[in-house]
């Protein structure tokens, strides 16, 4: 819409140009948003602003979900492999626990017991026999027994 169509006379000038009584200008701007002129004229300024606006966001967009994608496939992977040594774990304790089994089942621990008594006995002995040495009495015993 422009002033020809509006009715509106300048009241004067100046190295402007011409300036319009307030009353006039108040009954353009009345008459441009009854008329939606200037809804129409904002929306044909906003429309270039608002399509970069919503290339920008659809680019973020794609953007989040390239990268949300690869998380989730990040997350995947770390679930299988989490399961694979899960699994590992679970192997390694049943074959341990079924050799352990087999080792109890084979050994005669009352052998076993017998065996370490007579090792402490020996043990003490050796022990009784080295003080013998130490105070130099291990050679008259030997003597004596020859």
């Amino acid at each position: 819409m422009n002033i020809e169509n509006l009715n509106m006379k300048p009241v004067g000038y100046d190295k402007e140009g011409p300036y319009f009584s307030a009353k006039d200008t108040s009954n353009m701007i009345v008459k441009m948003i009854n008329t939606d002129e200037h809804f129409e004229r904002s929306a044909k300024t906003m429309t270039p602003d608002i399509d970069k606006a919503e290339a920008r966001l659809n680019d973020a967009i794609d953007r989040f979900q390239k990268k949300h994608d690869v998380f989730k496939n990040t997350e995947k992977l770390f679930i299988d492999e989490a399961k694979k040594v899960s699994s590992a774990v679970k192997d390694a304790e049943e074959k341990l626990l079924q050799g352990l089994a087999r080792v109890e089942k084979a050994a005669n621990f009352e052998r076993l017991n017998r065996y370490v008594e007579l090792l402490e006995r020996t043990a003490s002995a050796m022990n009784q026999l080295a003080a013998l040495e130490k105070e130099g009495k291990l050679d008259k015993i030997a003597s004596a027994i020859r």
